[in-house]
């Protein structure tokens, strides 16, 4: 695996799961499935703890930390470790050339290099994930 995209999934992956533990803290419980979250009720945009704002859509939310905006779908079994080159050029925007990419361009070839490479895996919806995870 590219080490500064595995950096880069890490980072990611990490304000994933802080996020998650913010909406928690916030009564919204963790779904079980993609549809499950779709179809919560849920307000479509709110604050969480630490006047941290959300919004909801689909299968998935972005929630905007104050280290910047993380926005991610659940996986079809509620899973919150999978992820796409959109998601992550969106995660690391203005700080691509900090992870080592000189350009979206670049991130995007070293991300299909590594699906070629078997690194990362297709859920078949959208969302990867790295081998030997959620997929």
């Amino acid at each position: 695996m590219d080490k500064r995209l595995a950096i880069l999934i890490d980072d990611y992956t990490a304000s994933v799961s802080f996020a998650v533990g913010l909406l928690e803290q916030g009564g919204i419980g963790r779904p079980n499935s993609n549809t499950e979250w779709a179809c919560n009720g849920i307000p479509q945009t709110g604050v969480l703890p630490g006047g941290v704002k959300y919004f909801k859509h689909g299968y998935g939310c972005a929630v905007h930390l104050k280290s910047g905006t993380v926005d991610f779908d659940f996986g079809e079994n509620g899973q919150i470790d999978g992820f796409d080159v959109w998601r992550l050029s969106g995660f690391a925007e203005g700080k691509l050339g900090q992870y080592g990419f000189q350009s979206e361009k670049e991130l995007e070839a070293c991300f299909k290099a590594e699906v070629v490479a078997g690194a990362l895996v297709y859920s078949g919806y959208i969302l990867h994930y790295l081998c030997g995870d959620s997929a």
